[in-house]
């Protein structure tokens, strides 16, 4: 999957970010590069839809924790909308579903405000 091949819908300031079915070695450069491309749009946050992703490894964790850092670094916010994701363990594993918001989906991520 090419950067070019992800799925960003925008409403208003919010962007969400479809992430594929798997996120590993082969894949994780276009997840960073399609993250930092719409870090750098300035969004007011931005979603990274996880809720059809079923495995994510350790590249996957560090590009989204390479975006949460850009994000935030502009004043912005990376949610992750993750539902039934078996890629949450990895997540709580890691820690970074304590770092980042994480929301049963991008329904409720697009409803709540941005964050302080």
């Amino acid at each position: 999957m090419t950067a070019a091949e992800f799925d960003v819908r925008w409403t208003g300031r919010h962007a969400v970010v479809t992430m594929p079915a798997e996120i590993d070695l082969t894949n994780s450069s276009s997840v960073d590069s399609v993250l930092s491309t719409v870090a750098g749009q300035h969004p007011e946050v931005i979603t990274a839809d996880m809720t059809g992703t079923l495995f994510c490894d350790s590249s996957g964790i560090h590009a989204l924790a390479r975006a949460h850092k850009l994000v935030t670094s502009d004043g912005g916010e990376l949610r992750l909308a993750i539902g039934a994701s078996l890629a949450r363990r990895v997540l709580e594993f890691t820690g970074l579903d304590q770092v980042l918001p994480i929301y049963a989906d991008v329904r409720q991520s697009l409803a709540a405000p941005p964050g302080p």
